[in-house]
Formats: C-alpha cells, structure tokens, sequence
C-alpha cells in the first residue's frame, strides 16, 4: 500500500485487525488514489452525510435514525481531533467498530469490539435511544491509545455479534458516493451490453418471421453488388427461391413481378399464365403502357450487375411480345438504382412490369 492504513488505524486501536483494515482497503478501491478523497472532512457536512449514506447505511446496513448515525460520525471526529489527516480507511474502521460491525471485513465476531467501540463513542445505547450511565467514557477521551485502553468497566454490557444479514453488499463492492470510483459500475454495463444483445436477436428474429422470405445466396460467377435499397418497388407478395413470376396490384392496377436465377435473364414460363390479367387491363385502357424495369441483388461486380439488370428487363419485353403485347405499349423503364439492398437476394433478382396511364 501507498500509504501503511494499518499503522494509522493503530493510533487508535491498538489491536486492530489487519485483514479488516485490508478489506477495507479494497472496499474504498480507487478512493484511495487521490489525496482528497483518501480523507475526510468532518467540518463539511456534505461529506459526513455522504459517510452516513453510503457507509453507514448502505454498506453497514444500519437503520438508526439520522442523529444517532450523526451522532457517531461526531463521536469519531472528536476522538481523531488532534490528528490533522483524519484517513478515511481508520474512520471506516472506528465506525464498524462502534457499531460491532467488524465482520462484515472479515473481523472476529466478539462483542469486545462492540462494547469498547460503543463507549469510546459516548456511551449510545444502540436500539434503545438511550444514554449509558455515567461510567461510560467518550471517543474523545479514548485518543490514539484506542479502545482498547478502556476499562472494561467503563463499557456497557456485552451486545449480541450482528448477524450477517444486516450487510446488503460484499466486502468489495464500493458504494461511497462521489468518492469511491472502483469497478462497481461493470456489472451494470454487462448487463446492460446482454439486454441490448437480446433485443437486437429479438427484433431480427421477429422480422423474417414476419417476412416470412427463405435465406439466399450468390455463389455463381456472376454477382452483384450493394447500393441503396429501393423500398418504393420492393415486392410484398411471397418470393420464389428462383425464377418465377408474382401477380399483384398497385393502386387499383395488376402488377407483374418477374424473378431470376442467380446470375440469369432467362425468363420464368409461368409470365404466360400471369400476363393474362395485364393484358386484359391494356385491352379496356388503350391509353394505358407498361413499364419494365430491372433489377438485381446485392453481390458482386457493379458493372456487371448493371448489364444483368438490363439484360433481364429485355428479356421480359421481348417475352410480352411474344405473348401478344404491342410493342409500342412495352416500355423499358432503368430505374433510379437498380441494386435492391435490404432484402433477401431472391426478392432483388426481378424484374417489375408496371401499367402507367
């Protein structure tokens, strides 16, 4: 240690317990790096309040009422007046001991402590409120010879050791406010990292069951590479695992979606059942067009996804004029950006015949 606590602690007790004082120690962690915060000011409130908080009541476990914690705190700033750096580590030792509470660091369990800690304080009667008789000598009166120069007579009968139960944190956990730093914030941060990992799965989880769209992938030579998706035209009907054709509608009017095989333009045979509605629509519209437009999936060469999305729109036209559709009523239309991305591939090899008009 930087600084030998077990010394100064023995200023006041003569027999204090090293491994308490140790455990102590590492209960205060980081606290004890800094000069400032390795001491305590007992003519700032402020910082005797945060001893009550956060020792007394939170690593002690302690539900006296304020004035009686306030009141020892006091007891133990009297007894260490006369020593001009009051440690942090030997005021936690003397408060534990006044209060019998040695052996949640480790201590022996004895109410010796207790007792000589109780009348070094003044003579508080713990739970009853009440005072000590006159026999009793104060923590002032105790100086650096420590408790332990007490008459035996002179300390209040014997008080049960206190049980275990009364500490609602370890040893090792550091709760002392804003002057403890310590590593108390990393379970926090863990468990925070592990629900934010569950709510990530959760959601991506959630979203392909509603998607209800199989996995795909590239492994030809031809691929296709990312761009921004196109969220306008994506398809919202059931996609195939390759070539196929999708009917649908789109504000009132039928919609044809052509899809590909990895790397391919050849055109699915079910076009000819499917285009039987769009052409019944051109024959009662005759101002009406079709705009055929291609696409392509995420993976690989740009350029060459380019070529593929174009080649795939003019499959699909020469396909439709096959079936009967007049040339002049089959428009190629290149969209904005032909790289579908936030999607599966499958929905991305496609092309969209819409009417226009």
């Amino acid at each position: 240690m930087a600084e030998d606590w077990l010394a100064d602690v023995r200023k006041y007790v003569a027999d204090a317990d090293e491994n308490v004082v140790s455990a102590i120690v590492k209960y205060l962690g980081i606290a004890l790096r800094n000069r400032d915060s390795s001491l305590v000011s007992f003519s700032d409130t402020k910082e005797t309040d945060r001893v009550r908080e956060n020792f007394l009541k939170k690593k002690l476990g302690l539900t006296d009422d304020d004035a009686t914690l306030d009141a020892a705190i006091a007891g133990v700033g009297e007894r260490m007046k006369e020593d001009r750096t009051k440690n942090r580590v030997t005021v936690y030792y003397l408060l534990a001991q006044h209060f019998g509470l040695l052996t949640l660091f480790g201590g022996a369990a004895g109410a010796a402590g207790a007792a000589a800690g109780l009348a070094a304080a003044g003579g508080l009667d713990g739970d009853s409120g009440k005072d000590d008789d006159s026999s009793a000598v104060p923590l002032a009166a105790a100086g650096p010879a420590g408790a332990s120069a007490i008459p035996a007579a002179a300390a209040p009968p014997p008080a049960d050791p206190a049980p275990t139960a009364a500490s609602p944190q370890t040893a090792y956990s550091s709760d002392d406010g804003e002057k403890s730093g310590g590593m108390g914030w990393l379970p926090w941060l863990l468990l925070l990292l592990a629900l934010a990992a569950l709510l990530f799965f959760g959601l991506r989880y959630c979203s392909k069951q509603d998607a209800a769209v199989a996995p795909a992938t590239d492994e030809t030579a031809i691929s296709e590479t990312v761009a921004p998706a196109d969220t306008a035209t994506a398809p919202v009907a059931a996609v195939p695992e390759g070539a196929g054709v999708v009917a649908a509608d789109r504000e009132g009017k039928p919609m044809l979606t052509v899809y590909f095989d990895t790397g391919k333009s050849e055109v699915s045979n079910d076009l000819t059942t499917a285009a039987s509605a769009v052409k019944a629509y051109l024959d009662s519209n005759p101002a009406a067009t079709l705009a055929v437009s291609g696409y392509n999936d995420p993976t690989g060469n740009a350029a060459a996804n380019a070529e593929l999305s174009k080649n795939r729109a003019q499959s699909v036209k020469a396909a439709l004029e096959k079936l009967g559709f007049p040339a002049d009523k089959v428009v190629l239309e290149k969209p904005a950006e032909t790289t579908t991305t936030g999607t599966d591939n499958s929905a991305a090899r496609r092309v969209e015949i819409t009417v226009k008009g």
